[in-house]
């Protein structure tokens, strides 16, 4: 074939490719413009969750094709599941909906949480954006037993939510380590927990982010009026704060432990992950998810979300939830019931 000719055909092949994407684009601008996209929170106002997810809410609809309204309804109840069950059973699969749970949703079915009507394999990841880097159980500085050693020995008791970080934290510590943390569970947010601590109505709290705590409750940590009992980490933090704080990882006693650990908090890498339920239009989730990620980079959402995390925007993929899913799903029979027993107590 004649070079010239080859490169018409190329010019014309690549102007049809060009129509059809800007064909798609355009239908996804004029599907949003006009309508409202509903950020469903699994968890009550006032907490991280629905504070992150009213700060995205203000800055994504400038990225979303056709500019939609970005509102969030928070619908809390039994961790995260009652949201959840909402969005992908009964909310329409049309991308103008979509939700945030507890991070562990992401392991729900494996790890036999009561209650779920869903399969997170199957949702319409979007992105997340933050993480938890070092997730801590944390006592006041009075309780019975403010050490690991200590808690060993004696019941602290710890507000908890329901089948997520705050209970599958200390029920872990628990079986693992040999603590002996007692549970008082049905806070729907980790601000009436915190509530709680103060009026000494519970010692503590488990599943909370160290830097959160640090800046969130700096009078608490002039005070020292809380103490960090472990790291539930999968690697040391580098805050010499914590240098003296056993971490999970280090206390792992075999390679069915750490595998454990893997799953139980490997999750904290996505904890504000956001999804749509399954059956989205693939051309709408892809503009989902790309203009989530452009939100993530926008510098006055950065600052805000800097206020309201200590971490800031710690963005991660809808590739990285399902290599991780992939990965932990196809863990051992021991390793998963293991690790199931944690959410379900």
């Amino acid at each position: 074939m004649p070079v010239a000719k080859m490169r018409a055909l190329c010019s014309i092949f690549a102007a049809v490719a060009l129509s059809g994407w800007a064909a798609r684009a355009d239908e996804v601008s004029d599907f949003y413009r006009g309508k409202t996209v509903t950020i469903v929170v699994g968890y009550s106002t006032g907490g991280g969750y629905d504070l992150q997810a009213r700060a995205l809410a203000k800055y994504w609809p400038k990225y979303i094709p056709g500019n939609p309204n970005v509102v969030v309804q928070n619908m809390p109840g039994a961790a995260s599941v009652v949201g959840a069950n909402h969005v992908n059973n009964t909310s329409p699969r049309d991308g103008t909906v979509v939700g945030i749970y507890s991070d562990a949703m992401i392991i729900a079915p494996l790890m036999k949480v009561s209650g779920i009507q869903f399969d997170p394999r199957q949702f319409g990841w979007i992105g997340s954006l933050a993480s938890r880097p070092t997730p801590i159980i944390f006592v006041r500085s009075d309780a019975p037993a403010p050490t690991l050693e200590g808690a060993r020995q004696k019941e602290n008791i710890l507000g908890a939510l329901g089948p997520d970080a705050t209970s599958t934290y200390a029920n872990l510590s628990n079986d693992m380590f040999g603590t002996k943390f007692k549970l008082v569970t049905g806070y729907k947010g980790g601000a009436e927990i915190h509530l709680a601590i103060a009026r000494g109505e519970v010692h503590g709290r488990a599943g909370f982010d160290w830097p959160s705590l640090k800046r969130d409750h700096a009078d608490w940590m002039r005070d020292k009026f809380v103490t960090v009992v472990v790291q539930m980490a999968l690697e040391r933090d580098a805050d010499p704060d914590l240098k003296d704080v056993p971490v999970a990882m280090d206390l792992a006693k075999t390679d069915e432990d750490k595998k454990v650990l893997e799953l139980v908090l490997g999750t904290a890498r996505f904890q504000r992950a956001f999804s749509a339920p399954a059956g989205v239009p693939s051309a709408r989730l892809e503009a989902l998810r790309a203009s989530f990620k452009a939100t993530m980079a926008d510098p006055a959402f950065v600052s805000d979300m800097s206020k309201l995390s200590a971490n800031g925007v710690t963005y991660a993929a809808p590739q990285e939830f399902e290599a991780y899913m992939k990965a932990v799903y196809a863990y051992p029979t021991p390793v998963v019931e293991r690790a199931s027993k944690y959410f379900s107590q």
